[in-house]
């Protein structure tokens, strides 16, 4: 049987840099040995490294290099860890000079060895390591190192037109600054030949499939990116995926899960299985298929779209379509409502007091006044047009789960006339809410695809949700991942009661092991989650795979230590974690605040402000975005602004309850704080702090006061 291959996230950029006749042998030869015989004992060319886990092997690719690899016999899988000259190779692996493991894997990787260390061990490694290893003076402009020469950038093989610009740099500073005019891939290629990361580094990283070794070469070159290798599915998720294998699989199908349990991922994987068995038949027996991928912003199908690309999904004959639900529904409405234009919220708001007002002076005794606007507009939006609620009585027997503030039945009519008078005034001004579109789209709706997966389907109405059903030719093939804890605008109605179509009956599967969020990440934001009756207790308890850095809670005093911890703490994980301003993220409540974040931020970082209508992945800087906007996305480096009282939680609206406002404010803290994959910081004022950090210990978080 032959092994498949697979690599950890920076093989490639090793690759890369190795000399051309390592990466010919590599090609020609050695992939050869790994496909068949890669747990051979063959010294001196194959050997296994004593007493190290994860059964690691050292091969001899050349006199000068070494790979070093582990291999998995269950699922016959072969992993490319590091390739590194034979001088270095010993020190990234943290190894005696008899190749076993030394006191750096004793007291910092634990989980790297085959034997359990005694405390004594433990304690005396880490002496050794704090006499060898001393943490810098914090400093955002550092120098580099190593100094870049042209030999030296030509020895790594960075392409020609980027060594003025590389040759310039003297600090880290200058580095991070030049990425506005040296390509991604090619900057990350230099920080992980600079820095190269140790083995401890390289285990804590996703594994990626190389399914056509050509693809790891184009990397290694710099023509393809890492988000173009399939990310491995494990044993939870394989059998899931297999079903889609068969013949017209049946549904309907929900996949639950925490943040960063790969549900997306997963629901990307069945497409393609889905495309490559049509592509196995013959076409008069298969059709062409035509599948849509739907989500709710727009920043989660240019996720998507590149995610397809990642997982090499060719259509041929058949039809996959990745649109958001706003946009589809709009290519469907009837031309009448498209003459409509969408109020904005202070619109929204004008037209709710002058509704409120008429409704006043046809009946005084009217329970509403000017306080309520919010929670109005709120319950019209998610409730009655949200619903699909045709009618009075529909309204007086609807579920208002989720609503902290209950209504009887007189005070239902009150609202139900007020909801009549605001959207006749909208349709005088030629307005109408957006949830009235989805409401009209679905009214409309008619079946054009074969299967509809929806991702994210928490935070989308229920005529939203009707409306993607109905373009489904056949219900059972109906496919939703969902996180009720992610939740930013949803309710908590049932499947069943959002549609008589999802009933599940035994398809739903619940992914427990977290790919994104580190341990120490989960287990500190799990001490600010929301703790409501609510909660999806199952999506909580999870399996995290990862390990990191704790995270960070500052406590800032004043705005100048507060933006200078800011600037440390992104110059410092950039260089941590060998990736380029891109990777980092500063979130923010409101777009007010982005643009008081804005001009904090150190411009090497080359900061950019992004709505939600404006997310670009592919800036070359910092984004600053709202915690609305980020949902479904995540980042290497993820920095939290303004966790202080005031601000987060915001004062309440009018008119809302307290406690539905709170409970969606500390979801929205959750859900941002979750976007972390690898290091996270969240910032707050000392002297005001934010009640949702009250439960956060020493435990889990590293506090700072500034």
């Amino acid at each position: 049987m032959t092994f498949e291959i697979a690599h950890s996230e920076g093989f490639p950029f090793e690759l890369g840099r190795s000399p051309k006749k390592v990466r010919n042998a590599y090609q020609k030869s050695i992939l050869l040995v790994l496909r068949s015989i890669p747990d051979t004992h063959d010294p001196p060319k194959i050997k296994k490294l004593n007493n190290y886990k994860n059964n690691l092997w050292r091969m001899n690719v050349s006199d000068e290099y070494r790979l070093i690899y582990c291999v998995d016999r269950k699922e016959y899988l072969v992993t490319m860890l590091m390739l590194e000259h034979r001088n270095k190779v010993y020190e990234r692996l943290g190894a005696n000079a008899d190749g076993t493991p030394g006191f750096r894997i004793v007291a910092r990787a634990e989980e790297l060895l085959e034997f359990k260390p005694s405390a004594q061990a433990i304690g005396e490694a880490e002496l050794e390591l704090a006499a060898v290893f001393s943490p810098p003076e914090p400093n955002k402009d550092r120098e580099l190192p190593i100094h870049l020469t042209v030999d030296l950038l030509t020895d790594w093989n960075i392409p020609k037109q980027y060594h003025f610009h590389l040759c310039n740099v003297n600090t880290e500073g200058d580095l991070l600054g030049v990425s506005s005019c040296v390509p991604q891939n090619v900057l990350e290629r230099v920080l992980n030949a600079i820095w190269p990361p140790m083995i401890e580094e390289v285990v804590q990283k996703p594994v990626r499939l190389a399914e056509n070794p050509q693809y790891l070469e184009e990397a290694a070159e710099g023509q393809r990116d890492l988000e173009s290798f399939l990310l491995k599915l494990d044993e939870e998720q394989k059998p899931f995926v297999s079903r889609f294998n068969r013949v017209s699989p049946r549904g309907p199908w929900l996949i639950k899960g925490g943040p960063g349990s790969g549900k997306s991922t997963v629901a990307l994987y069945c497409i393609r299985s889905l495309i490559n068995k049509a592509n196995e038949q013959l076409p008069e027996l298969s059709g062409n298929l035509k599948i849509l991928f739907t989500t709710f912003t727009k920043s989660l199908i240019n996720a998507s779209n590149h995610l397809l690309t990642a997982l090499q999904i060719q259509g041929g004959q058949h039809t996959i379509e990745i649109i958001n639900v706003d946009k589809l529904s709009y290519q469907l409405l009837p031309d009448k409502w498209k003459t409509y234009n969408i109020a904005n919220s202070k619109e929204l708001q004008a037209n709710m007091a002058l509704s409120i007002d008429e409704c006043y002076l046809i009946d005084k005794k009217l329970p509403f006044d000017a306080n309520d606007q919010a929670f109005l507009l709120y319950e019209i939006d998610w409730i009655i047009v949200g619903q699909g609620l045709r009618d009075i009585e529909e309204y007086l027997s609807a579920d208002r789960s989720g609503r902290g503030r209950a209504l009887g039945a007189q005070q239902r009519r009150y609202v139900w006339h007020i909801y009549e008078t605001f959207i006749k005034n909208l349709r005088n001004q030629g307005k109408c809410m957006f949830s009235e579109w989805l409401h009209v789209a679905q009214q409309k709706v008619s079946p054009q695809y074969d299967y509809v997966f929806i991702d994210e389907a928490q935070d989308l109405k229920p005529v939203a949700i009707r409306f993607c059903i109905g373009l489904c030719r056949d219900p059972a093939h109906i496919f939703l991942t969902a996180d009720s804890n992610q939740s930013i605008y949803g309710n908590g109605l049932s499947w069943s009661r959002v549609s008589t179509e999802l009933r599940f009956n035994g398809k739903t599967r619940i992914f427990r092991r977290n790919y994104r969020t580190t341990k120490e990440i989960w287990n500190a934001i799990k001490q600010i989650a929301p703790n409501t009756a609510d909660i999806d207790r199952e999506t909580m308890e999870v399996e995290t795979v990862y390990n990191g850095p704790y995270p960070i809670y500052a406590r800032y005093t004043s705005l100048n230590n507060q933006s200078k911890k800011l600037n440390e703490y992104l110059h410092e994980a950039l260089r941590l974690e060998r990736v380029t301003p891109r990777c980092a993220v500063v979130l923010c409540q409101t777009e007010k605040e982005m643009d008081f974040v804005m001009p904090l931020i150190d411009k090497h970082l080359n900061p950019k402000k992004m709505r939600s209508n404006e997310v670009d992945m592919a800036h070359p800087g910092v984004k600053i975005m709202t915690m609305h906007a980020v949902k479904g996305l995540q980042f290497p480096i993820v920095a939290v602004f303004g966790v202080e009282a005031g601000r987060m939680p915001l004062p309440v609206p009018q008119g809302i309850d307290e406690s539905e406002h709170n409970n969606r404010q500390q979801r929205l803290l959750f859900v941002a704080c979750s976007r972390a994959m690898r290091r996270l910081m969240v910032l707050g004022k000392a002297s005001n702090p934010s009640p949702f950090m009250s439960k956060v210990t020493d435990e889990y978080w590293q506090i700072e006061d500034l």
